[in-house]
């Protein structure tokens, strides 16, 4: 029987036609796009925010969408159109507001409050949340719109695969389920896979990604073939270089699960920055291929979960045609960094310019 936990991390009132003011955040961003966080930890979702990006006074109005993601080059569902850096135009114009004015910032807050209490338990309230779900018994899943963590719990130890966000609070959210000893494991390096790791002295991690773990974390290298145990559940790590050099892949075939980090996914799967390559990437999901008869559920970084193990053959084909030239790219820029996203038949990929 699943059972859902919830834990709320923010309220966020939407007005869907009156945008409200950012007063102090920052951008940030991950493997799925970029949002605006607020210094309190909260973020917009499903609607508009005017924000002064460069502290210049002049503000511009973005629009979220319901996972709290900023939306770029196309129209927002409420019919107005945003530019490739995700801003409001009109006939091709930035619209601008000027952001000195008291009064804005305090029409906005009453605006926001009124909003909270006219919507209060309606769908235009959105309550940001991660929520915890027992996929099965002693697995949980830990998910929030910006990235996904795992949970097995044994007789005397836990194991969590990758750690959220700095801010979800992670090892609260393993409290809800468990006292047990905590023992983490992370599929790759990047910011959202080990946000929450600054909670715990060590974690599992392939040498080759250990770098990028933060000052004072113990990295205790895994590799090709090692066997990480807890309770019923036993992984085998295989490594996918590609996404990262250390990418790995957990397998578990008593219960046919295959946690892939970022790698098996419908996309986009990130390819910039240092340490990417794409034929490395194509041969790692070539190498899946081989424990498919394995593989009954796949459990990725994002998107819904699980997915099919028809995702693997999916993610070979469209990285062999990227590689083949047979894919079209259409030019990205997500906040002022310039990129190519490439659609495959299922699986898409975003590379640098």
């Amino acid at each position: 029987m699943k059972r859902r936990y919830i834990t709320a991390l923010a309220a966020v009132g939407m007005i869907l036609m009156m945008p409200f003011t950012a007063m102090a955040g920052e951008w940030k961003a991950n493997e799925v796009g970029a949002w605006w966080q607020e210094d309190d930890g909260t973020y917009a979702v499903a609607s508009w925010k005017w924000i002064d990006s460069d502290g210049d006074g002049v503000g511009e109005c973005y629009y979220f969408d319901g996972e709290g993601y900023l939306v770029v080059g196309t129209t927002t569902p409420d019919g107005y159109t945003v530019d490739a850096d995700g801003a409001w135009t009109e006939d091709g114009t930035v619209q601008t507001k000027d952001m000195t004015s008291l009064a804005d910032v305090a029409a906005s807050d009453d605006n926001d409050a009124a909003a909270d209490e006219e919507n209060s338990g309606s769908w235009g309230s959105s309550e940001i949340t991660v929520t915890v779900d027992e996929f099965m018994e002693n697995m949980y899943v830990l998910d929030e719109p910006r990235t996904r963590a795992y949970l097995f719990v044994g007789e005397d130890k836990a194991l969590l695969v990758d750690t959220l966000m700095a801010d979800d609070s992670v090892t609260d959210l393993v409290r809800t389920i468990t006292d047990l000893p905590i023992e983490v494991v992370v599929t790759h390096g990047h910011p959202d896979h080990i946000g929450g790791i600054g909670a715990f002295d060590s974690c599992y991690i392939n040498e080759k990604d250990a770098s990028l773990l933060p000052e004072g974390i113990e990295a205790v290298s895994i590799g090709e073939g090692d066997q990480i145990a807890c309770g019923d559940f036993e992984f085998e790590v295989i490594e996918i270089p590609g996404h990262t050099d250390g990418s790995i892949a957990l397998l578990d075939r008593s219960h046919g699960i295959l946690i892939s980090g970022d790698s098996v996914q419908p996309g986009p799967v990130i390819m910039t920055g240092e340490n990417v390559s794409m034929q490395d990437y194509a041969d790692s999901m070539n190498k899946l291929l081989g424990y498919a008869d394995d593989v009954t559920y796949i459990f990725a970084g994002h998107h819904d979960y699980p997915s099919g193990v028809e995702y693997i053959q999916y993610a070979y084909e469209d990285a062999l045609a990227y590689l083949n030239g047979e894919l079209t790219g259409m030019p990205l820029i997500m906040m002022g960094a310039e990129s190519m996203l490439y659609q495959g038949a299922h699986v898409s990929f975003l590379l640098d310019q």
